[in-house]
């Protein structure tokens, strides 16, 4: 009896955890909100996207029940890299949650996901954009970390710009396939290189966050470098 409880309590939680998507793309014809969106790529987010799918939703995050809400529209961009959706708008989507908006560019590509709070009126006319950085791959050589101090440390954070869109983390892994912290204190212990890769944007900079703090005396820099997307690059950092 306690097994079958169980299996129908998961199999209600799972129907309440899943969004809405029975009625996308459905007409309006009064007091529509509409969204036109611009998606982008590239240095300076310059670079239009054209037939790239987006969809559009609402949703409530909340703990430890929310509104996994519905999925509202969906469809691919224009030649000018835009697209736009007219919906009618429920009540309680004006009076809490978020909008989003997601850009499903590919495996080249990051998957990228707005959100826009406070929208009120039915009528809203929301117009924005979604930077969709390409992929590239980076590789970090840390060479020489050799404390003398208990408070030597050692650090270079890379990370690159979103334009106003959600950003995305560099994740760096050791050859082994671990994850691994970009900084280093006296108690990770003496080496001589230590080789991190990880995914980076393609066709715009990547920039790198330096600290060496040596016997009390720190150091703070700031570099970059730009990966074409889908290509390697090598970055060399020495304590």
């Amino acid at each position: 009896m306690r097994i079958c409880s169980a299996l129908l309590l998961l199999i209600f939680l799972t129907g309440c955890f899943k969004r809405n998507e029975s009625n996308v793309n459905a007409p309006c014809t009064d007091s529509c909100m509409v969204f036109t969106i611009r998606v982008t790529t590239g240095l300076h987010s310059t670079t239009t996207m054209a037939n790239i799918p987006v969809e559009l939703g609402w949703s409530k995050p909340a703990t430890p029940l929310g509104d996994p809400g519905r999925l509202i529209a969906k469809g691919k961009t224009q030649g000018n890299g835009t697209i736009s959706f007219s919906f009618k708008a429920k009540a309680k989507e004006l009076q809490g949650g978020k909008f989003y908006i997601t850009a499903l560019a590919g495996n080249d590509y990051f998957r990228t996901q707005n959100e826009y709070y406070g929208i009120e009126k039915y009528d809203s006319l929301v117009n924005t954009a979604i930077h969709v950085p390409a992929k590239a791959t980076l590789k970090i050589i840390y060479k020489n970390f050799n404390p003398v101090s208990a408070e030597d440390f050692f650090q270079c954070l890379p990370y690159f710009p979103s334009y106003g869109s959600t950003g995305h983390p560099i994740e760096m892994k050791k050859p082994d396939g671990q994850l691994s912290n970009t900084h280093f204190f006296t108690s990770y212990g003496p080496f001589t290189t230590l080789e991190l890769t990880g995914t980076t944007a393609g066709d715009q900079y990547t920039y790198f966050d330096i600290i060496k703090k040596k016997n009390g005396v720190r150091v703070n820099l700031r570099d970059s470098i730009y990966i074409v997307k889908g290509e390697t690059k090598i970055y060399e950092v020495e304590f």
